[in-house]
Protein backbone atom coordinates (compact mmCIF):
# COMPACT_ATOMS: atom_id res chain seq x y z
CA UNK A 1 0.00 0.00 0.00
CA UNK A 2 1.23 3.47 -0.83
CA UNK A 3 1.74 5.93 1.87
CA UNK A 4 -0.83 8.52 2.80
CA UNK A 5 -0.45 11.53 4.17
CA UNK A 6 -2.36 15.08 5.09
CA UNK A 7 -1.76 17.87 2.62
CA UNK A 8 -0.11 20.96 4.15
CA UNK A 9 -2.65 22.70 6.67
CA UNK A 10 -3.52 26.11 6.37
CA UNK A 11 -3.36 28.64 9.47
CA UNK A 12 -7.07 28.50 9.71
CA UNK A 13 -7.27 24.76 9.23
CA UNK A 14 -4.71 24.30 12.47
CA UNK A 15 -6.45 26.69 14.46
CA UNK A 16 -10.03 24.46 14.15
CA UNK A 17 -7.83 21.58 14.70
CA UNK A 18 -6.82 22.54 17.76
CA UNK A 19 -10.20 23.32 18.61
CA UNK A 20 -11.88 20.39 17.64
CA UNK A 21 -8.76 18.29 19.74
CA UNK A 22 -10.46 19.79 22.53
CA UNK A 23 -13.94 18.58 21.79
CA UNK A 24 -15.83 16.32 24.31
CA UNK A 25 -17.32 14.53 20.94
CA UNK A 26 -14.90 11.20 21.06
CA UNK A 27 -15.63 10.57 17.80
CA UNK A 28 -14.53 14.17 16.25
CA UNK A 29 -11.50 14.70 18.63
CA UNK A 30 -10.47 10.82 17.44
CA UNK A 31 -10.71 11.99 13.92
CA UNK A 32 -9.57 14.89 13.96
CA UNK A 33 -6.40 13.56 16.18
CA UNK A 34 -5.71 11.94 13.29
CA UNK A 35 -5.30 14.37 10.72
CA UNK A 36 -3.21 16.49 13.54
CA UNK A 37 -0.86 13.31 13.93
CA UNK A 38 -0.50 13.01 10.01
CA UNK A 39 0.05 16.12 9.60
CA UNK A 40 2.40 18.12 11.85
CA UNK A 41 3.82 14.98 13.39
CA UNK A 42 4.58 13.08 9.72
CA UNK A 43 3.16 9.72 11.57
CA UNK A 44 2.64 6.94 9.22
CA UNK A 45 -0.99 5.48 8.94
CA UNK A 46 -0.28 2.50 11.34
CA UNK A 47 1.49 4.74 13.72
CA UNK A 48 -1.64 6.55 14.08
CA UNK A 49 -3.57 3.44 14.12
CA UNK A 50 -1.98 2.18 17.47
CA UNK A 51 -2.11 5.89 19.15
CA UNK A 52 -5.79 6.43 18.29
CA UNK A 53 -6.95 3.28 18.57
CA UNK A 54 -8.35 2.77 15.25
CA UNK A 55 -8.23 0.52 12.26
CA UNK A 56 -5.30 1.29 10.30
CA UNK A 57 -8.23 1.01 7.04
CA UNK A 58 -10.23 3.68 9.06
CA UNK A 59 -7.62 5.98 9.27
CA UNK A 60 -6.87 5.76 5.64
CA UNK A 61 -10.60 6.76 4.78
CA UNK A 62 -10.47 9.90 7.17
CA UNK A 63 -6.97 10.99 5.85
CA UNK A 64 -8.38 10.87 1.89
CA UNK A 65 -11.33 12.74 3.06
CA UNK A 66 -9.81 15.25 4.68
CA UNK A 67 -7.30 15.66 1.50
CA UNK A 68 -10.42 15.60 -0.51
CA UNK A 69 -13.26 17.82 1.74
CA UNK A 70 -10.81 19.61 3.92
CA UNK A 71 -12.65 20.42 7.94
CA UNK A 72 -15.93 19.59 6.92
CA UNK A 73 -15.31 15.88 6.16
CA UNK A 74 -14.59 15.62 9.68
CA UNK A 75 -18.45 16.54 10.87
CA UNK A 76 -20.69 13.63 11.85
CA UNK A 77 -23.05 12.95 8.95
CA UNK A 78 -26.58 11.67 9.50
CA UNK A 79 -26.95 7.72 8.60
CA UNK A 80 -30.09 6.67 7.78
CA UNK A 81 -29.86 3.17 8.81
CA UNK A 82 -30.66 0.08 7.14
CA UNK A 83 -33.78 0.28 5.44
CA UNK A 84 -36.83 -1.10 6.45
CA UNK A 85 -37.72 -4.90 5.31
CA UNK A 86 -41.34 -4.67 6.07
CA UNK A 87 -43.92 -1.85 4.21
CA UNK A 88 -46.93 -0.57 5.90
CA UNK A 89 -48.54 -3.31 3.66
CA UNK A 90 -47.33 -5.84 5.36
CA UNK A 91 -47.62 -4.07 8.50
CA UNK A 92 -51.22 -3.82 8.10
CA UNK A 93 -51.78 -7.57 7.22
CA UNK A 94 -50.01 -8.87 10.18
CA UNK A 95 -52.51 -6.73 12.67
CA UNK A 96 -54.90 -8.16 10.39
CA UNK A 97 -53.46 -11.73 11.06
CA UNK A 98 -53.06 -10.89 15.08
CA UNK A 99 -56.90 -9.66 15.05
CA UNK A 100 -58.21 -13.37 13.75
CA UNK A 101 -58.71 -16.14 15.13
CA UNK A 102 -55.50 -18.38 15.67
CA UNK A 103 -58.42 -21.64 14.80
CA UNK A 104 -59.04 -20.11 11.42
CA UNK A 105 -55.80 -21.04 9.90
CA UNK A 106 -56.36 -24.50 11.56
CA UNK A 107 -54.21 -24.42 14.67
CA UNK A 108 -55.38 -25.54 17.90
CA UNK A 109 -54.52 -22.76 20.39
CA UNK A 110 -57.16 -19.89 21.21
CA UNK A 111 -54.94 -17.39 21.51
CA UNK A 112 -51.42 -15.96 19.35
CA UNK A 113 -48.02 -16.85 20.26
CA UNK A 114 -45.30 -14.99 18.31
CA UNK A 115 -44.01 -18.19 16.28
CA UNK A 116 -47.42 -18.88 16.05
CA UNK A 117 -47.84 -15.87 14.43
CA UNK A 118 -44.66 -16.03 12.71
CA UNK A 119 -45.86 -19.17 10.83
CA UNK A 120 -48.47 -18.14 9.47
CA UNK A 121 -47.01 -14.93 8.10
CA UNK A 122 -44.73 -16.78 6.29
CA UNK A 123 -47.61 -19.41 5.34
CA UNK A 124 -49.66 -16.76 4.25
CA UNK A 125 -46.72 -14.98 2.34
CA UNK A 126 -47.11 -11.92 4.30
CA UNK A 127 -43.48 -12.44 4.59
CA UNK A 128 -40.68 -14.63 3.80
CA UNK A 129 -38.68 -14.57 6.91
CA UNK A 130 -39.33 -13.06 10.40
CA UNK A 131 -38.38 -13.67 13.45
CA UNK A 132 -40.48 -13.64 17.17
CA UNK A 133 -38.62 -10.57 18.24
CA UNK A 134 -39.06 -8.86 14.96
CA UNK A 135 -42.70 -9.44 15.20
CA UNK A 136 -43.14 -8.33 18.44
CA UNK A 137 -41.38 -5.15 17.89
CA UNK A 138 -43.86 -4.60 14.53
CA UNK A 139 -46.42 -5.63 16.80
CA UNK A 140 -45.47 -2.89 19.10
CA UNK A 141 -44.59 -0.15 16.70
CA UNK A 142 -48.46 -0.59 15.62
CA UNK A 143 -49.47 0.39 19.58
CA UNK A 144 -50.27 -3.51 19.66
CA UNK A 145 -49.46 -5.94 22.09
CA UNK A 146 -49.87 -9.82 20.90
CA UNK A 147 -50.29 -10.35 24.50
CA UNK A 148 -53.24 -8.06 25.08
CA UNK A 149 -54.89 -10.07 22.02
CA UNK A 150 -58.14 -11.21 22.22
CA UNK A 151 -58.82 -14.96 23.39
CA UNK A 152 -61.53 -17.08 21.93
CA UNK A 153 -62.87 -20.00 23.75
CA UNK A 154 -64.58 -22.58 21.08
CA UNK A 155 -66.44 -26.20 21.48
CA UNK A 156 -66.73 -29.12 19.21
CA UNK A 157 -70.47 -28.90 20.25
CA UNK A 158 -72.53 -27.67 17.62
CA UNK A 159 -75.07 -26.47 20.21
CA UNK A 160 -72.08 -24.64 21.94
CA UNK A 161 -73.31 -20.93 21.14
CA UNK A 162 -76.83 -21.63 22.12
CA UNK A 163 -75.59 -22.87 25.88
CA UNK A 164 -72.86 -20.38 26.34
CA UNK A 165 -75.69 -17.65 25.47
CA UNK A 166 -78.03 -19.24 27.52
CA UNK A 167 -75.38 -19.83 30.10
CA UNK A 168 -73.81 -16.08 29.97
CA UNK A 169 -77.53 -14.79 30.52
CA UNK A 170 -78.02 -16.56 33.93
CA UNK A 171 -74.79 -16.23 35.65
CA UNK A 172 -75.18 -12.33 34.85
CA UNK A 173 -78.47 -12.23 35.70
CA UNK A 174 -77.64 -14.32 39.45
CA UNK A 175 -74.15 -12.16 39.67
CA UNK A 176 -76.06 -8.80 39.05
CA UNK A 177 -78.58 -9.85 41.94
CA UNK A 178 -75.76 -11.18 44.54
CA UNK A 179 -74.31 -7.49 44.15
Amino acid sequence: MQPIFVRKLSRNEKAELKKLLKSTNTRLYKRARVIWLSAIKHLKVSEIARIVDLHFINVRIWIRRYNQDGLNSLKLRFSAGRPKEIKQDQRRQIIRLLKTKPRVFGLAWSSWSLRGLCAIAIKERVVKTISPEYMRRVIASEVYSYKRSKRWINSPDPEYEVKKNVLRRDLGAWTKLAR
